[in-house]
């Protein structure tokens, strides 16, 4: 192999759009191999093990959950907030929830230094170690690096509202959930692309989407994946906020992946630190313009599924952008087109907090809204689905669909995202022993470095996506049982071909 094979005409796809207009703020390709020349990542600890490796997963009593809260009275004061939820986790575990405090501000280094000291002291067994994990508080009052770290090895989820009825709002509607009789029917999986016509989002769809639907409605077939329906849509020539609303409105328990642009900084910056609160991370729809947390806060959206949203800063800003260094590296290289800083525009300023995006906010505190909301906390690229550094653009949906698969089955919202974390190991794994080989005086030819450029975007990608709401919480769904794979006769005769999916307003083939 040579460095030819790394394809030139592919490169990086940024989600991401200004506010005002909801352009693309990167219309062009950056070449995949742009990053040959970072410096390895920290290494964060590796997800080899669960609290209990012999117990149910999904069973509290056997991994644990627990709560970290800021320190001082913030942290008191949403302890007691939390309190209705403390006890039932309490109740369903059989023993007292673990509490954690931990700083405001550090970096990873101090992250995986508190983890030793606070957590994996090595004083205790593993089984002391509680596996669930929920962080109370926003950016600001709990650094991201510990969510980070912790999500490496745990199966962690954060709450975090502007106000105290936010926390309120979402636990109550947890506790209602989780108290419902169980439904008979099996939920539903729904893929929804935002077709604006950019660079990005056609290849989120070609990627991912499509290959991603296909795989869900073969595994289906299959009887691997417990769905009653897989659901592909999205307008392909006009995408309106009011189809999403009223096709999410009032339906089944679901699962809801969604790809769009993530809205940034208008061209002239933001005004008010105020409306980048607001607006920051919201979805866009091109020409119909921007799905906003007040869009989504007091109708009903979603009513007990879980949402993925892949889009730039569709979770939350951090202070500092993994890509900072990186994309000014490119612009004083000349390999960036564009000037940095109008992507960048949206962190925040200097003195200005961190913070939880609106959209997620207003759609968690909804009473009639989703139990979780999982998307990206930084710029989000077509790296996680589509690979660069094997020599061709490989396709690689299946770790999506891993994630929507595993909420169909009921299994915890924290279990069903793990497939990120152990993604991510592989990839630092990678990048150890590439870097490593350079470290020890091995020639590093421009094959290995673009490879190596390659693998550390995707490894900055994949870090940048977080779980918000209780990483126990599960979709309400029937009852598991035993899915076996069916003869070829029965699988062909369900719907003709697994490239098939039904849509809205078809009922599903008996």
């Amino acid at each position: 192999m040579n460095q030819s094979r790394f394809p030139q005409a592919q490169g990086l796809n940024l989600l991401l759009c200004d506010a005002d207009e909801r352009q693309p703020l990167l219309n062009e390709d950056i070449k995949g191999e742009a990053a040959t020349g970072q410096k390895q990542p920290q290494k964060t600890p590796v997800p080899e093990k669960l609290t209990d490796r012999g117990g149910d997963t999904n069973s509290l009593e056997a991994q644990g959950w627990s709560v970290i809260i800021p320190e001082g009275d913030a942290g008191k004061r949403l302890l007691d907030l939390a309190a209705p939820l403390i006890k039932l986790r309490e109740e369903q575990q059989g023993y007292p929830a673990k509490i954690y405090v931990a700083p405001a501000k550090c970096d990873q280094t101090e992250a995986m230094a508190w983890r030793k000291k606070y957590y994996a002291t090595g004083a205790t067994t593993e089984d002391e170690q509680p596996l669930y994990q929920l962080i109370l508080g926003n950016l600001d009052q709990v650094a991201l690096s510990i969510q980070q770290v912790q999500s490496s090895r745990n199966l962690v989820g954060r709450l975090a509202f502007d106000n105290d009825d936010g926390y309120r709002a979402y636990i109550d509607k947890l506790l209602r959930a989780e108290a419902a009789p169980a439904p008979k029917n099996a939920g539903l999986g729904l893929f929804y692309t935002v077709h604006d016509g950019t660079r990005a989002t056609r290849a989120g769809y070609d990627a991912l989407m499509t290959p991603g639907v296909a795989l869900a409605n073969r595994k289906v077939m299959e009887r691997k994946l417990p769905a009653r329906e897989i659901v592909a849509f999205g307008d392909q020539t006009i995408p309106t906020r009011d189809e999403l609303l009223g096709k999410v409105a009032a339906i089944d328990p679901a699962v809801l992946f969604t790809l769009s642009h993530g809205a940034g900084a208008p061209r002239m910056g933001w005004k008010s630190v105020d409306r980048q609160r607001k607006e920051q991370g919201a979805m866009s729809f091109g020409s119909d313009g921007l799905l906003l947390g007040s869009d989504v806060a007091d109708k009903p959206f979603l009513p007990g599924g879980i949402w993925f949203m892949l889009a730039c800063y569709g979770a939350g800003t951090p202070s500092n952008s993994a890509y900072r260094h990186w994309l000014e590296s490119l612009a004083q290289a000349g390999q960036f087109p564009g000037a940095p800083a109008k992507v960048l525009d949206g962190l925040p300023k200097e003195g200005d907090p961190p913070f939880i995006a609106a959209l997620p906010q207003a759609v968690l505190a909804n009473p009639n809204g989703p139990l979780a909301f999982l998307g990206h906390i930084d710029l989000a690229w077509t790296y996680s689905f589509l690979d660069l550094d094997t020599g061709s653009a490989v396709q690689r949906p299946g770790k999506f669909v891993q994630i929507v698969a595993e909420l169909l089955k009921g299994n915890r919202c924290g279990l069903a995202i793990q497939s990120l974390s152990l993604a991510l190991d592989d990839v630092n794994t990678e990048l150890a022993d590439l870097y490593n080989r350079e470290a020890t005086g091995a020639q590093a030819n421009a094959e290995l470095q673009a490879q190596r450029g390659h693998l550390w975007m995707l490894r900055q990608d994949l870090a940048g996506y977080v779980l918000l709401g209780d990483p126990a919480a599960r979709l309400s769904v029937a009852p598991k049982r035993a899915y076996q794979p069916a003869t070829q006769a029965s699988a062909s005769s369900t719907t003709g071909s697994s490239e098939v999916t039904n849509f809205f307003g078809f009922p599903p083939k008996s």
